[in-house]
This record gives structure tokens, C-alpha cells and sequence, in this order.
């Protein structure tokens, strides 16, 4: 039987989504690939072992578009060297939060200012209030990060379909998770697709499971590379493939042969799939409204 991933079981990590869910017009998106951190032309001088893989989180304005992460939240006891120093000649603002001897450890540097901090779990949040003031002083100068997780278009109308579900279903918005963090570890599955990110990932909302569920994945195979790389084209398929030898819920959208209109399928699922002309997100949300559903259906958590 296929049992999803959850993002959330460190409980210090459930704690700062808890924390995060105050901070007003801010909105943190868990696990996105470093990878769309940085400006798309990046490339790091040196080697960085985790530049495609996922870092916890990223605070990015609510009301933004594109997603442009504001503050990375790296949870990693030990990030290696070279990607602090990407992230310093980038200008981007991390902070560190692990556990240690003294309890909770912070650590971040914003230009020439480094700070160190420590406090008890419960403290957390006015230790927070440093970092956050950093943040707070980058939008008021209008800061314009390099990074950003909607990276088209047709992403951009995707959200906007799901913002309209949100406010219906119980579910949350991710962005650029990597499938291997989607699935969780599967010994079996093809290398080649591990980082391979997915454009969205729906969780359960954290205010009916805060543990924080995969419910349903959804791909766009949109773009020319889809169409035109092999690569491209092979890792589509394998995740695909992947997906339903699991069971997992697995949404993609395709171009449909007509022109401006586009096919919504997901396999695992027992759906049709839809054909949508156009793109206005309401058209989108509706068409994805019965995937929703019945993945909500297959956790036994449908409204």
C-alpha cells in the first residue's frame, strides 16, 4: 500500500513552520532545490555537494508571483563551505538552525555582519526577530532577489489555479522539490531522477496534519525541452513510470494537440483526464479540482 512522504518529523522543524505561519505577509516554501536560489546563469566557482539538493525552506513575500526566496532556512548541521561562500557573493541571506549542546543554534552573516546566536526552543521566536528585521530592511529598499521558484508563465497560472483550491481544500503550495524529497528514499529508484525538480507539490495542510504530507505532485511538460531534449523527455517519462510502479499520485500537464489547450492526467489516480482550452487559472483550478479530491480520497481525508 502506498504510504506518502512527510516532509515535517524533526519537531524542531514543525515548530518553525508553526513559527513561520505568524510572521505576516511572508509565506516560507519547504524544501526547493538550492539550484533556484541563485540567478538561472549561476555557476558556483568551486564544487558545492549541495547545490541540487534541497535546502528546508524559503521566506518569500506572499504577494510575490515569482516566489523570489527572501531568507533561506538551511537545518543542516554542517553545510560545506563553498555554499556559504555562493550564497555570499550572490547577496543571499541564510540562516542556519540546528540543534546543539545549548540548545538551538543560529547563525547568518547579512554584507559585513555576522551573527551567532543561541536559545531554548521556546525562545525561538524572539531569537528569530534579528533576522527577520534583516528581511524587513531588504523590502523596505525594494531588494530584488536573484532566485526565484515560478520560473514561467505557465507556472505562474498553475499557482494561481491552486490559490484558488487552497481556499477550499485543506492543502499548501510548494515549489522546485526535488522528486527524491516527493517520494521519500525508494532504494529502486533511477538516479537520474532524484533531483529532478517537480514544478509544485501540494501538502496537506499543516493545520490538519502538521507532519506535512505529499498529497499530490504536479509536473508541467510544457516547455520545448519536453518536446525536443531526450534527456528531458526520458526523465519526464521515468518519473512518471516511477510513480505509478509506487502508487504514488502523480499529476502532469501536457500540451493537447489542439492548439492553446492542454491535457491533465494523472495515472495513479482513478480520473479522466481533462482537457482544458486556454489558460485562465479558474479553467486550471477546476480541471485539477477532481485530482485534489481524490488523492485527499486515497488518505482518507476528503471534506
Amino acid at each position: 500500500m502506498y504510504q506518502p512522504n512527510r516532509l515535517l518529523t524533526n519537531p524542531v522543524n514543525k515548530y518553525i513552520v508553526e513559527l513561520a505561519k505568524k510572521w505576516t505577509g511572508y509565506e516560507l516554501l519547504l524544501r526547493p532545490s538550492r539550484r533556484f536560489l541563485f540567478h538561472n546563469l549561476y555557476r558556483p566557482n568551486a564544487y558545492v555537494p549541495e547545490f541540487n539538493k534541497p535546502c528546508f525552506g524559503v521566506l518569500c513575500l506572499q504577494e510575490d508571483r515569482e516566489k523570489r526566496p527572501l531568507l533561506v532556512l538551511e537545518t543542516e548541521a554542517q553545510l560545506s563551505e563553498a555554499l556559504r561562500q555562493s550564497y555570499r557573493e550572490c547577496g543571499i541571506l541564510w540562516l542556519e538552525i540546528y540543534e546543539g549542546p545549548a540548545g538551538i543554534h543560529f547563525y547568518s552573516e547579512h554584507g559585513s555582519i555576522r551573527l551567532e546566536m543561541s536559545s531554548s526552543v521556546a525562545q525561538m521566536d524572539t531569537a528569530l526577530r534579528a533576522p527577520l528585521a534583516w528581511i524587513h530592511e531588504r523590502v523596505e529598499h525594494h531588494y530584488i532577489p536573484q532566485g526565484r521558484l515560478i520560473q514561467s508563465f505557465h507556472e505562474r497560472v498553475l499557482r494561481e489555479a491552486i490559490d484558488i483550491l487552497v481556499e477550499q481544500y485543506p492543502i499548501e503550495c510548494h515549489h522546485q522539490m526535488p522528486f527524491g524529497f516527493v517520494t521519500g528514499y525508494r532504494a529502486q529508484m533511477p538516479p537520474q531522477i532524484a533531483r529532478s525538480a517537480v514544478d509544485v507539490v501540494l501538502l496537506v495542510s499543516a493545520q490538519l496534519n502538521p507532519d506535512g504530507i505529499v498529497l499530490l505532485p504536479i509536473n508541467l511538460n510544457l516547455h520545448n525541452a519536453h518536446v525536443a531534449n531526450e534527456q528531458t523527455t526520458e526523465k519526464d517519462r521515468l518519473m512518471c513510470e516511477f510513480a505509478r510502479e509506487i502508487g504514488m499520485p502523480f499529476l502532469t500537464i501536457r500540451a493537447a494537440e489542439q492548439p492553446d489547450a492542454y491535457v491533465f492526467s494523472a495515472p495513479s489516480l482513478d480520473e479522466k483526464a481533462i482537457t482544458v482550452v486556454g489558460r485562465a487559472p479558474a479553467d486550471w483550478a477546476n480541471a485539477i479540482r477532481p485530482f485534489v479530491e481524490a488523492a485527499l480520497e486515497t488518505l482518507s481525508l476528503a471534506p
